[in-house]
């Protein structure tokens, strides 16, 4: 073998002499020269062990078996095995002297944690010993004359474990599992003194020098007696020491198992790698569970399960805190993590300090990283927070970003701003900006339009047509249907997947328009139900639309759910509009006011209310939370008044005065509760149907007192057309054919009622309205002519007509019968007075079959058919049970008053 692998330094002298440092000029120390030219020393790994020369092989050594780290602890072991092994390591001690070596006299040691002595196994026929060890700082290998000393000193320090209770090598310390090694760097030429490992020893009991100790055969290294020597009694060699011996006790197989209760005391359990994911998988899973208990405590409203909501979002909200003020993070985690724990609060709590405290440092942060798309992810949720306090504010603030969107070409967040003010501007109550959200529009469209982005162009042309539906312009519904016409012609060349609930909305609203035209189309309601039913959309109604020319990238990398991506990368911009089930009522609803005088009309909103009496009984089938769910819940109880007051409005249509008075007590218990108490809308519509129900039963006064309420003034000429003007058009009306009568109190009120009608009915784009103040221009204006009455009640046929409505057609044939043929001879009078009979057959209304089958009775016996008198007298008769008694004067068109002689008159 080489010499100069075996280059080892010399032993302790006697009396307690160190060897002397290192020499600078080359010459090897205790005057021997060099064999060989000094080669350079390789690190070796800790537990590999290298052969001593044989000059030292008589001396004591430090030897230490390696850990085995391959191979798990075994309890038990073979009582053979146990005896080849050595039983204990042999450290020499040399006495000290007062000034050998200054290094040792340090009152303040550095403490090294990777002192621990490891066992490794031992090699006695050639004899060894430790390998030079290399500095964990700086790679040098440490002079080998100081590797015995250093040795030295980690026995004691290790002896001194064992006797205060401190682990041993089956329990290591805490320190030792979580920090690797690190040897402390010490020159050559500059030792380090060490004042309290002196200390230590001249605490300690002297040691007993022994010049001539007894041999051990190997039968005594291995007996139990020689493990548990003090280190103070004679050893026996067959050379002589000028040393004394240490023995370190071995831990035994038992105690590696079975620790004391001292040993467990100072064993800490290792903590998690990172306490940061642990706490943000914590707050996941409380805010998961609150969202999941969210429904339910919303819809009980009970004070338990409202408290445990807020405090498992508390608890994970503060999870989250913690790690915003507790933990380093990346920018982009911490901006991540800030814009979550933002969008939470903004959603669940009314903390503006902190909101804005926690968007305000979002946002610094960004900046300061170049993190566009957080940034705008956080400027999108400051405008949607600002939006709530101050709507200007929110719509001003939203115009810088979408000017640096555009100067950078930023297209995907040009959309996301420009639909957020859109849909910001429709939010706003009262009259919204309309002008303004149908520029924003047009901006999206021409970017879509240029780009190829089909499925925003569509998208864009479906949200104008709903904002010219809401809109009150003369051809308003004119514009809704050309903007329909642009969506469905690019419709075909995307899929629905890539529209989401965009092609039901536009379905929607079309069927909407026809309904305010009066033009009910079969096959767009059939179109809508089939969408409806086959469609497999989200249950929270949350829904995305492709950006097809999208390139993704790092842009929309992080939005907090502005945008997603598709299963190719592409970028998808996130719309929400109604859950599954609410679009389904709703579609139900559209189809009863398409088909509302038709039987089917009625089947489609009864089944319409059942399905919001179950929706409003049940919670949702998805994590919500609570003021969102208290959201939906609130528009599924506004939809649920609108089915059962256009059920009690069908009741008075057919004349079910018990049916319609029982939806009336239904509307009249909810009036007290949110949303409906103090809005003066759904207090209107109660007003209006309580008004009905009184004129159908013939209680005209009561009916005049709830249509005289300031409810229902009319505004000026040129207003703004919306359901409330439209519910006062008709109790003006209806009020209006009460006082005709002359010998009514409040007659002279007829003219100023048509005069204030006049300017908002002419041109009113609702047909049925148009139709029925063309009737009620021929029936009040008595004082023209004969031609001009004819004229006006011809127009007012023609309109009905059109309508289809069949009791507006039977009220101007019976006026007309009548009106212009009531003392006349001969076939038009017989012709007039058979058709209304026939017309008014059809609708089913008993009130106007019974006014039909009484001007059939005094025309026939006009004429001399008496036949047909008698025939139409029995009708009459059948009829007059279901009548109800008339007081106060007319009805809803008109009043019956019946006489001896069986003819019906019509008032005025």
């Amino acid at each position: 073998m080489d010499p100069r692998y075996n280059n080892w330094p010399p032993q302790g002298y006697a009396a307690g002499q160190y060897p002397p440092p290192a020499q600078q000029n080359g010459y090897a120390p205790n005057g021997y020269a060099m064999q060989y030219p000094p080669y350079p020393q390789q690190p070796m790994a800790q537990q590999f062990s290298q052969s001593q020369p044989q000059s030292v092989q008589g001396h004591p050594r430090d030897v230490v078996p390696p850990p085995r780290l391959s191979q798990p602890e075994r309890p038990n072991y073979d009582s053979a095995s146990v005896q080849q092994r050595q039983a204990q390591p042999q450290v020499v001690i040399p006495p000290r002297t007062p000034n050998a070596m200054p290094h040792m006299q340090n009152p303040h040691p550095r403490i090294r944690q990777g002192q621990v002595p490891l066992q490794r196994p031992v090699q006695r026929g050639s004899g060894g010993g430790g390998a030079p060890q290399r500095d964990s700082m700086h790679g040098q290998p440490r002079p080998a004359a100081n590797i015995q000393n250093s040795n030295t000193n980690r026995s004691l320090n290790m002896n001194t474990q064992a006797q205060n209770g401190t682990p041993k090598q089956g329990q290591q310390s805490q320190s030792f599992q979580e920090n690797q090694p690190r040897p402390q760097q010490r020159p050559q030429k500059m030792p380090v003194p060490n004042q309290h490992q002196h200390q230590h020893h001249q605490n300690r009991a002297p040691l007993q020098p022994q010049l001539t100790p007894k041999h051990r055969t190997p039968s005594q290294l291995h007996s139990p007696a020689s493990q548990h020597r003090s280190p103070s009694l004679p050893h026996s060699s067959s050379q002589p020491r000028s040393h004394p011996q240490v023995v370190i006790k071995k831990a035994s197989q038992q105690n590696l198992h079975t620790p004391t209760k001292a040993q467990h005391a100072h064993t800490a359990k290792a903590l998690p790698a990172d306490l940061r994911l642990l706490l943000l998988a914590t707050a996941d899973e409380y805010i998961n569970a609150a969202r999941g208990l969210g429904s339910r405590a919303a819809m009980s409203q009970q004070a338990a399960d409202v408290r445990q909501y807020h405090k498992l979002m508390a608890t994970g909200l503060a999870c989250m805190d913690a790690v915003l003020k507790r933990y380093n993070q990346t920018p982009r985690d911490e901006a991540k993590l800030r814009l979550r724990y933002a969008s939470l609060l903004v959603e669940e709590t009314e903390n503006s300090v902190m909101i804005e405290d926690v968007m305000t440092k979002g946002i610094a942060l960004c900046n300061r990283s170049r993190l566009v798309d957080l940034r705008y992810a956080m400027l999108h949720l400051q405008a949607r927070y600002q939006f709530k306090s101050n709507h200007r504010a929110a719509l001003k603030s939203l115009d810088q970003p979408i000017q640096e969107t555009e100067t950078f070409q930023h297209i995907v967040w040009v959309y996301a701003f420009r639909f957020l003010k859109v849909s910001l501007t429709l939010q706003i109550p009262g009259r919204p900006e309309i002008s303004s959200a149908l520029q924003q529009l047009h901006a999206i469209a021409a970017h879509a339009k240029s780009r190829g982005d089909h499925a925003i162009f569509v998208t864009c042309s479906a949200l104008e047509a709903m904002i010219h539906l809401r809109t009150s312009g003369a051809e308003h519904l004119e514009h809704a249907q050309r903007a329909i016409a642009a969506a469905r012609s690019l419709q075909l060349q995307t899929s629905v997947k890539q529209l989401g609930q965009i092609a039901v909305l536009i379905d929607s609203v079309d069927v909407a328009c026809g309904i305010q035209q009066g033009q009910a189309n079969d096959k767009k309601m059939l179109a809508l139900q089939e969408k409806v039913d086959t469609d497999r959309g989200p249950e929270d109604g949350v829904f995305s639309v492709l950006i097809e020319k999208s390139t993704g990238g790092g842009l929309t990398s992080a939005t907090g759910g502005v945008f997603r991506k598709s299963q190719d990368g592409k970028d998808e911009l996130v719309f929400s509009w109604l859950p599954k089930a609410d679009l389904k009522t709703l579609a139900y609803y559209l189809s009863g006011m398409t088909c509302l005088p038709e039987d089917k009309g009625a089947s489609y909103l009864q089944e319409g209310f059942k399905l919001t009496q179950h929706c409003l009984q049940r919670p949702s089938t998805y994590r919500v939370s609570i003021p969102q769910y208290l959201n939906q819940r609130n528009w599924m109880k506004a939809l649920n008044w609108h089915v059962t007051f256009a059920l009690g409005i069908l009741a008075c249509f057919k004349e079910d005065i018990p049916t319609g008075s029982q939806f009336l007590q239904t509307l009249q218990r909810q009036k007290g509760q949110f949303p409906f108490h103090g809005n003066e809308s759904f207090a209107r519509q109660l007003s209006y149907l309580s008004g009905i129900l009184d004129q159908a039963a013939g209680s005209t006064d009561l009916a005049l007192r709830a249509y005289s309420s300031p409810l229902f003034n009319l505004p000026d000429a040129g207003a703004h057309l919306d359901l409330k003007t439209d519910i006062s058009i008709l109790a003006a009306m209806n009020r209006l054919l009460i006082l005709r009568d002359p010998t009514h109190p409040s007659h002279y009120l007829t003219q100023v009622l048509f005069a204030q009608l006049a300017p908002l009915c002419t041109e009113h784009p609702n047909q049925y309205i148009a139709a029925a103040f063309g009737i009620m221009r021929a029936i009040i204006n008595s004082d023209n002519t004969i031609n001009r009455q004819k004229t006006l009640i011809h127009g007012a046929l023609t309109k009905a007509q059109a309508t289809k409505n069949n009791q507006f057609m039977t009220l101007c044939l019976c006026y007309m019968a009548s009106r212009f043929f009531q003392d006349q001879v001969g076939a038009q009078p017989i012709k007039s007075a058979r058709a209304a009979r026939s017309v008014s057959r059809q609708g089913r209304s008993s009130l106007w079959q019974a006014v039909a089958y009484g001007l059939c009775v005094n025309t026939f016996r006009r004429n001399g058919l008496e036949e047909d008198a008698r025939a139409c007298g029995l009708a009459l008769e059948e009829l007059r049970p279901r009548l109800l008694p008339v007081s106060g004067g007319g009805g809803a068109a008109a009043c019956v008053v019946g006489k001896t002689d069986g003819d019906v008159d019509m008032m005025g």
